[in-house]
């Protein structure tokens, strides 16, 4: 219970930081915001993520953006399972109208699964593979964008993830 605690007290504090930045006016090339997350194996998740827009690299692709997530999941008791993923998206512009801005792209996922033994102790592994991404951010509610994401994990976590949350900017 005090894991789950420390995780939900470290994404307020996260998500947190950006409104303020912004209330008090100050310009920001990247967004940051809370997720929750749905794994075939793991069961439930939460965790925050990170986006930065790479057009200052990269100017002929104004749409790549890196990505980097972090879940915490809740697949039973007794067992822990975190997530890191990065990786870079290419979104898809003037489609819809802009109300639907698709992406899609890959990068790395490690993922550490912990179980308790009991008197036996404790057991873990940890596991670094690759990510399928594709989603989409839709338009911007005041100073928050809605996304939702599919993930599929080749080694590391090796599990299809649904990914849905809020980016502060």
């Amino acid at each position: 219970m005090r894991k789950l605690a420390g995780v939900i007290a470290v994404a307020a504090l996260v998500a947190a930081v950006p409104t303020q930045a912004v209330a008090q006016g100050a310009a920001r090339p990247f967004n940051i915001g809370g997720q929750v997350s749905f794994g075939g194996d793991s069961d439930l998740g939460i965790g925050v993520r990170y986006e930065n827009q790479l057009n200052s690299l990269m100017p002929s692709m104004p749409t790549l953006r890196a990505v980097g997530s972090f879940d915490f999941f809740f697949p039973g008791q007794g067992v822990d399972w975190l997530e890191f993923n990065i990786g870079a998206v290419y979104g898809f512009s003037g489609m819809s109208g802009g109300a639907i801005t698709p992406y899609a792209g890959g990068g790395l996922n490690i993922a550490r699964v912990s179980v308790d033994l009991g008197t036996l102790g404790s057991s873990s592994n940890t596991e670094v593979g690759l990510n399928l991404i594709g989603g989409a951010r839709f338009r911007a509610m005041g100073s928050m964008t809605p996304y939702a994401e599919v993930r599929l994990e080749l080694g590391g976590g090796e599990q299809f993830v649904i990914t849905g949350g809020l980016l502060f900017f």
